[in-house]
């Protein structure tokens, strides 16, 4: 398993609040089965997908092979459309950060 975050913010002009088109891309988005693009980009699973509205910012997290394809995966979706996105490998607290500091420091 490896964990991504697709890190994402829009303007307030394009936020699905006040953006028509945005705001049907994400309604279409919610209803559509992306099963078949997240197999062909090797996503595993989506854990959870995040969103501060008033920030205009969000925060997907994903089990997925690879963040190249995981950018084409928000091409394909339309997430990349109106977001600049940043796509970062993650690390859980319990089974990666504290085992890797109790190694270093002999904890």
């Amino acid at each position: 398993m490896s964990l991504f975050g697709i890190y994402g913010s829009h303007t307030v002009e394009a936020c699905p609040l006040n953006n028509r088109k945005s705001a049907e891309l994400f309604y279409d988005l919610s209803k559509s089965d992306i099963t078949k693009v997240m197999k062909k980009c090797k996503i595993n699973k989506i854990i959870e997908r995040y969103h501060s509205g008033l920030e205009h910012t969000l925060l997907w997290i994903v089990d997925a092979e690879d963040a190249h394809l995981i950018e084409k995966f928000c091409v394909e979706i339309g997430l990349a459309s109106f977001h600049t996105l940043k796509i970062v490998p993650l690390s859980t607290f319990n089974e990666d950060v504290i085992p890797t500091i109790k190694r270093i420091h002999g904890l």
